[in-house]
């Protein structure tokens, strides 16, 4: 018997290939992939919220952008692009406000900081004892407490992202109310805040070691969440041994997701149990080597040009399609912080208030004040990667707090 649309049938499906992310990427050519031996239930397709999370409980298991993100544009269930037309929710957000995206620093929106910062999700218990384990191996590979790594795709790459916090530059602005979220609940050789921890080993000779702000990174764009664990070529190293080799960092902030949710359209079950094997042996493969790995969640998937809103088949491609796997996956990066006691940036929460979430005018990457990424007065965190930039070192310092005992 011939399955419904509904029952998402695996006869055939869409790969997307990818071939590097522009700012006017076009769709790349569909290729048929061999059919999944199973056919995902309507119920299995959206990918259940956790029993366990609570609104009153700071930890990775609690995020926010799980917990409280609910709204037309945050649907988890394929089903609900049986609604998919224009005008419909999804497509007012971005007809209203994408084009405008670019001029992210003039949206007159007000900043809540509180707010913003809620993206930095707090420790709990198990998380410290957790990261203080993996730290304390990491000594053993003669690891820097004073240098973290980034993994991940171009939202990494980007110069943007950390970059203008680096010893010696003169790209960032810092109000001071913002610094006093930087700050360390415990100095760390004499430096009262996270940006002047991981600098310091800089500032008198910057050939002493490698600034972690413009280190080498594991990170290319376009690649999904297998690419950092794979070697470049025979005989040679993986991304991420060349990263370590470089940095030999304690932390590393690893986001993974955007490219992932592009993957695979023939089954949100198998989508999400790949990008989870995937990111997991990332965790696996960071801790094995003595680094604590902080998670990322997914910013949103908004209006990619080249593909249409709404899918031509129940296996096919469409933004509003992509948007709905964008946040399972967003989903599945909180539940494994939850699993393995992870640290947790939730980017994804961060980035909400903003002008169209946060992302750019191309529908993929986030969008960045006129005068870059380090701009973090109410301007700049207007902006989604000044966002990204704060809560990520916010949660470093959440981080380096925890390892100081």
């Amino acid at each position: 018997m011939r399955p419904s649309p509904l029952a998402l049938s695996l006869v055939t499906a869409t790969a997307i290939v990818a071939t590097g992310w522009s700012a006017g990427r076009a769709a790349p050519p569909a290729v048929l992939r061999p059919a999944a031996t199973a056919v995902d239930s309507a119920a299995t397709a959206a990918r259940d919220l956790r029993s366990d999370s609570s609104a009153s409980v700071a930890s990775a298991c609690s995020a926010p952008s799980v917990v409280s993100m609910h709204g037309p544009d945050d649907a988890r269930d394929l089903a609900a692009l049986s609604s998919c037309r224009p005008g419909d929710a999804w497509s007012r957000i971005v007809d209203r406000e994408q084009a405008a995206a670019q001029r992210c620093s003039a949206a007159g929106r007000p900043v809540d900081l509180t707010r913003v910062l809620q993206g930095a999700v707090p420790l709990d218990a198990p998380t410290v004892a957790h990261v203080r384990t993996v730290f304390r191996a990491g000594r053993l590979h003669a690891r820097r407490a004073d240098a973290f790594g980034l993994v991940g795709d171009s939202m990494t790459v980007s110069s943007s992202f950390l970059g203008p916090f680096a010893s010696g530059s003169s790209r960032a602005i810092v109000p001071s109310d913002v610094e006093g979220a930087l700050s360390l609940a415990v100095p760390r050789g004499g430096a009262r805040n996270v940006l002047d921890f991981f600098r310091a080993a800089h500032a008198d000779d910057p050939r002493v070691a490698q600034d972690p702000f413009v280190a080498p990174r594991a990170a290319k764009v376009g690649m999904r969440a297998t690419w950092p664990l794979t070697p470049r070529g025979a005989k040679q190293a993986t991304p991420i041994d060349e990263m370590v080799a470089a940095v030999s960092p304690a932390y590393a902030v690893v986001l993974y997701g955007a490219n992932d949710a592009l993957w695979r359209t023939d089954s949100v079950d198998l989508l999400v149990r790949g990008f989870d094997g995937a990111l997991t042996a990332i965790v696996d493969a960071l801790e094995a080597r003595g680094i604590v790995p902080i998670l990322t969640t997914i910013p949103k998937h908004m209006r990619e040009r080249g593909w249409p809103d709404c899918a031509a088949s129940p296996t096919s491609g469409g933004n509003e399609r992509f948007a709905v796997q964008a946040t399972v996956l967003s989903d599945t990066v909180a539940d494994l912080a939850c699993r393995r006691h992870l640290p947790l940036i939730d980017l994804r929460w961060a980035l909400d208030p903003l002008l169209d979430h946060g992302v750019g005018p191309d529908g993929i990457h986030l969008s960045v004040h006129p005068s870059g990424g380090g701009v973090l007065d109410a301007a700049g965190l207007a902006c989604g990667i000044n966002v990204q930039n704060l809560v990520t070192l916010r949660e470093l310092a959440r981080v380096v707090d925890a390892t100081a005992w």
